[in-house]
């Protein structure tokens, strides 16, 4: 039976985005080689891209059937990978799908490049952290070291829920020697350049709640709403 890591896999594949025997309506499109679930659990290892240098195609994309964002899982869903080979014609090896959020775990380092047990994720201002590097042309965000790990927290359960419903979840790095190298720290908590910003997923897994990525090992400031919003309970999940 298979279960845990190994209950979706790819294993073993060859991938070419475009041929010389190709249709002309591959020109416009933004393929993706590899698309992993919504859901936990999945493995892709030992696959090879090639030609994926078109638009804004990509090897490597999250969230199957996310299209829409009233389709889309409430996000931050781990899926790992080893074995990668991509050819000097891949342009860009991610490519996030709504709503953003993936935890891509690089069991070897042939996604990342940045050795076993590093991570990649979306581009949200909270994951600058000195483990981590930012490149958006080719992974579409954060990739860090295995000195960390990338996990997902999901909020839901606020109360009282009227006040907090539709409201963004907003996520402020806040390391002791971070606030202490700032000349003006109530302009960088006022800057909302500074801040990930969590939109709020209805009817979702949690339901009407947060999910996000947080790079572990350090601390963060949270606040609901554009300025804060009042709330005297919150639930919070850790993966």
């Amino acid at each position: 039976m298979m279960y845990g890591d190994e209950m979706g896999q790819i294993d073993g594949a060859l991938l070419v985005g475009r041929s010389n025997n190709q249709d002309d309506v591959i020109d416009w499109a933004n393929s993706h080689g590899v698309i992993v679930a919504k859901s936990e659990n999945m493995v892709v290892r030992n696959i090879k891209f090639y030609n994926f240098n078109w638009n804004d195609a990509a090897a490597i994309g999250s969230c199957s059937h996310c299209f829409r964002e009233d389709a889309t899982d409430s996000g931050a869903r781990t899926a790992k990978f080893e074995g990668l080979f991509f050819d000097s014609t891949v342009d860009r090896r991610i490519r996030y799908q709504a709503p953003r959020r993936a935890i891509f775990h690089d069991l070897d380092g042939s996604l990342t490049g940045k050795g076993p047990n590093s991570w990649a994720t979306a581009p949200f201002a909270h994951h600058d952290q000195p483990e981590c590097e930012q490149d958006l042309e080719v992974m579409d965000g954060w990739t860090c070291d295995d000195t960390v790990q990338i996990r997902r927290v999901a909020f839901h359960a606020g109360k009282p829920s009227a006040h907090l419903r539709g409201m963004g979840l907003k996520v402020l790095r806040y390391d002791d020697d971070l606030l202490a190298a700032q000349e003006d720290l109530d302009a960088y908590i006022d800057d909302v350049g500074n801040y990930g910003s969590i939109d709020f997923k209805l009817n979702k897994d949690p339901s009407n709640g947060w999910a996000t990525p947080f790079v572990t090992g350090h601390k963060y400031k949270l606040h609901w709403g554009q300025s804060g919003v009042d709330f005297e309970g919150m639930t919070a999940d850790v993966s």
